[in-house]
């Protein structure tokens, strides 16, 4: 099993340099490479990325020298995206999809920009790191969490700062979780409420910034777009956004952590997280609570813990029916937090009730006693 770990790095002036150099031959063989294939598709031809890349090697020594500064894992990242940035496309246009996404020229002001490193020139100790053609390490925020085999590296800059993913092949889980069977019901007032009782609650971390991102978004507007002053307010938006994420996905992470080491059997909803996000009232909360991150961590960390994920339908009436004798309420509003069920006389809070259904209903599925 193949994890990724994302760790600051805290670079001295030479080595952001060279950062910046290999970002920049990373965006220099992207855009040549997207300009070559829509001259050749143009005059008839069906490039691919290896035959651009193949292309590339044969002139970059006479035409561009200056790629010889940084590793050449430089320019076969970029022939890399670029291949996945059109099969991405092409999918989409089979699949009928109405955004299909065609590959776009890289700006030098993009917010995110990589390069990759490979496994064989990626040598990790403790907090330092080296890499092909510094002769310096660089300074990690924190150390390697996995144990393992080290696969690759992709060092990349957004919010200001700089980070490096690493691949670790950590195997195969020896041993599964014991514990006891869990169902999460994902809310808005709540992030996740668990059949246990316990609550993780929705910290906000986007609604108590907006007035920030307000008075940010209004300032970038005031600006004269491509000015100075235009990338300097963009460049502290995209710092903001940045922070918030990282805030929302530390607390998802210590969430999702907690969860798969102590439950063996973990039962979700399958939302349609992408209907709910079209939703102009719910959006902003949904996106919030990141319910899409929610799932897509506890599904990785189940099998790294040796725990199982299992989802029931998404019409799966959890709210309504009553948890110790099934009767159905059809009359619950999203208003309704607390209700009595007129058969047994049990009294529910709303989303404990759900949280207990859908572990049940996972138990069914699996078939499980």
């Amino acid at each position: 099993m193949i994890i990724s770990h994302k760790i600051q790095l805290n670079p001295t002036a030479v080595q952001e340099a060279y950062f910046r150099r290999a970002c920049g031959t990373v965006r220099f063989t992207y855009n040549w490479g997207l300009a070559r294939w829509k001259e050749l598709y143009e005059a008839g031809e069906k490039p691919t990325a290896f035959s651009l890349k193949r292309e590339f090697n044969a002139i970059k020594t006479e035409q561009f020298p200056w790629v010889a500064e940084v590793s050449s894992r430089c320019t076969e990242y970029a022939f890399t995206r670029l291949g996945a940035a059109f099969a991405n496309f092409f999918r989409r246009v089979k699949n009928g999809e109405k955004e299909l996404g065609y590959p776009r020229f890289k700006s030098k002001r993009d917010t995110h920009q990589s390069f990759y490193v490979a496994n064989t020139g990626l040598k990790l100790d403790g907090h330092w790191v080296k890499i092909p053609r510094l002769d310096a390490p660089i300074n990690m925020a924190e150390t390697l969490r996995f144990q393992g085999k080290i696969m690759s590296g992709v060092i990349s800059s957004y919010g200001g700062r700089w980070w490096l993913a690493v691949a670790v092949d950590v195997g195969e889980v020896e041993t599964a979780v014991s514990g006891p069977p869990v169902g999460i019901d994902l809310g808005v007032k709540d992030a996740a409420i668990l059949s246990t009782g316990q609550v993780f609650e929705n910290q906000k971390h986007l609604r108590s910034e907006l007035r920030k991102l307000r008075r940010l978004n209004r300032e970038l507007a005031r600006r004269e777009k491509g000015s100075q002053g235009w990338y300097r307010t963009k460049d502290k938006l995209a710092k903001l956004h940045a922070q918030i994420r990282n805030r929302r996905t530390d607390g998802i992470h210590k969430m999702t952590t907690a969860v798969t080491k102590q439950y063996g059997v973990i039962g979700v909803e399958n939302l349609n997280v992408r209907g709910m996000m079209a939703n102009h009232h719910l959006a902003q909360a949904v996106g919030d609570v990141g319910m899409f991150e929610i799932k897509r961590q506890l599904t990785y960390k189940a099998a790294l813990y040796g725990a199982v994920v299992v989802e029931v339908g998404r019409w799966y009436p959890s709210s309504r029916l009553c948890a110790a004798c099934g009767w159905k309420n059809t009359e619950l509003t999203l208003t309704d937090r607390e209700w009595t069920c007129p058969e047994c006389g049990c009294i529910h809070d709303r989303d404990v009730n759900a949280a207990v259904n859908i572990r049940d209903e996972a138990l069914r599925i699996i078939g499980a006693p």
